[in-house]
């Protein structure tokens, strides 16, 4: 399951612990730490990184701890890097069987200029991808 933004992680995050626990299975969770391509300083890179490792910190104990309320296990890892090409990276690597994402909430018109990561790795991923509204 990949985890980011806050709606959709928690609703994609239930999709997959309740197949987990139908199909007694155990779930990778991800997060992605994307920083900024151009950053001035390595101070400032070092700050960004501790940063990002701090918030996805929280989130994967949050997501560890429902999981296992829930009879689940569950491991998370920290990806860096774009969202969608790590997703994919990391899905390819681990040849994990399925990916849930959540779908954000962004405008029609976001979509159209940038794409939506759930766009991307549904149509580049090696495995089946459950999107989650």
């Amino acid at each position: 399951v990949a985890i980011a933004g806050a709606p959709a992680r928690e609703e994609a995050l239930a999709a997959a612990v309740d197949l987990a626990s139908h199909y007694q299975a155990d779930l990778t969770a991800v997060g992605v730490a994307e920083l900024p391509e151009v950053v001035g300083m390595v101070d400032e890179v070092e700050e960004l990184r501790q940063s990002a490792d701090d918030r996805f910190r929280q989130i994967g104990e949050a997501a560890v701890n429902y999981a296992r309320s829930r009879g689940v296990g569950l491991r998370f890892v920290v990806l860096r890097g774009h969202v969608a090409d790590a997703i994919l990276r990391y899905a390819e690597a681990e040849e994990v069987g399925l990916i849930v994402l959540g779908r954000h909430g962004h405008s029609r018109i976001a979509r159209f200029l940038l794409g939506s990561t759930s766009d991307r790795v549904s149509e580049h991923c090696h495995c089946t991808v459950m999107i989650v509204k």
